[in-house]
């Protein structure tokens, strides 16, 4: 069983069956979940990253992810902000609150993931933080239209050739 040190500020979104849809659901309506993640900020795309980010550890409030590991002595607010700075995590804001999503850490010492890590240098400096929060979110054709999210500890080199491949088409 796996324990989360996920704080009060982990968001879910909607009800089980609602999650359950939107990660199994047809083609159709894929393509609408994937319009509404799309490039700008929006309360539909923020509710459907905040349900992709559900099954692999939420999401939460940077100040609560600062919190958590200062009080794990891994580091305090300055240091989120540091992994944020050098590209080891990434967060995105949204109504001036800044949202890390928690599959970027093992959550039993919330020491950082190699793999998120390394596609997150994959899509490189092209990719704002909310495109790369619906990058992993959003059904990808690279990856017989899984989110990337999901195959991280499982086929990250697909994820990475994915990632390459959508960075190229991006920004050349």
């Amino acid at each position: 069983m796996r324990q989360s040190l996920a704080p009060a500020s982990l968001q879910s979104s909607g009800s089980p069956a609602t999650r359950t849809a939107l990660r199994s659901s047809p083609p159709l309506a894929r393509a609408a979940r994937s319009q509404a993640i799309a490039a700008a900020p929006t309360s539909r795309g923020f509710t459907a990253i905040l349900a992709a980010f559900k099954a692999t550890g939420g999401t939460a409030r940077g100040d609560d992810v600062a919190r958590l590991l200062e009080g794990r002595g891994v580091d305090d607010f300055i240091g989120l902000a540091r992994l944020i700075a050098a590209g080891d995590v990434f967060g995105f804001e949204w109504r001036h609150t800044l949202w890390i999503p928690m599959f970027q850490f093992d959550l039993r010492d919330l020491s950082i993931k190699p793999a998120a890590q390394r596609v997150l240098k994959e899509l490189g400096t092209g990719f704002d933080a909310w495109a790369c929060a619906a990058w992993l979110a959003t059904p990808n054709s690279w990856l017989d239209h899984h989110l990337p999210v999901d195959l991280l500890d499982t086929q990250l080199a697909r994820v990475l050739e994915a990632a390459r491949t959508d960075r190229f088409i991006a920004v050349g």
